[in-house]
């Protein structure tokens, strides 16, 4: 049992390390400070017309540019947005984020350590649990998911609170007069 313990505790920390920089690599990367997207650098190619799609489809030059212009359009509306990842969005919902006082990267390697450590520990407890059959081992990763992972937002939301980065809700309404 003591060596199942060990092995456990080890997968632990490997699982998180290894969730962590994949997360760090991937999603932290990929943004800016104000939380959008880096543009990446491509090489401009030149739009070759396809002679045969356009006999197929008949599609007229009017058509062409009204389809090219919506497309400008749809990108800049992109470009402005903020895009959060998924466990961030959660994360923001549940516990009233003051985006204004926190670094926008700071946020993401603090959700992606939070989750990181979420699947670390689910590995490990389905680990420990002596069950021979894959599918219960399965099931109880379900059931363990999503109590585990607002249990460690709580405490995250306490953290950033201590630290006055949660907005106060008893300031909103106040203001409002109720």
């Amino acid at each position: 049992m003591g060596g199942k313990i060990i092995f456990s505790i080890i997968e632990f920390f490997a699982v998180t390390i290894i969730v962590y920089l994949f997360y760090f690599f991937y999603m932290i990367n990929r943004y800016d400070d104000n939380g959008k997207l880096k543009k990446k650098k491509k090489k401009k190619k030149k739009l070759k017309e396809n002679k045969f799609l356009k006999k197929l489809f008949l599609v007229s030059p009017e058509d062409e540019v009204l389809l090219r212009g919506r497309k400008s359009v749809n990108k800049k509306k992109a470009e402005e947005e903020i895009d959060f990842p998924s466990e961030v969005e959660l994360f923001i919902m549940l516990s009233n984020v003051d985006l204004s006082k926190i670094n926008y990267k700071k946020l993401l390697k603090l959700v992606g350590l939070t989750c990181s450590i979420d699947i670390g520990l689910i590995l490990a407890i389905i680990n420990l649990v002596p069950v021979k059959s894959v599918t219960i081992e399965i099931l109880i990763g379900f059931l363990l998911v999503i109590p585990v992972i607002f249990i460690s937002y709580s405490i995250l939301t306490k953290i950033l609170k201590k630290r006055g980065m949660i907005k106060n809700e008893n300031r909103k309404h106040s203001k409002n007069g109720k």
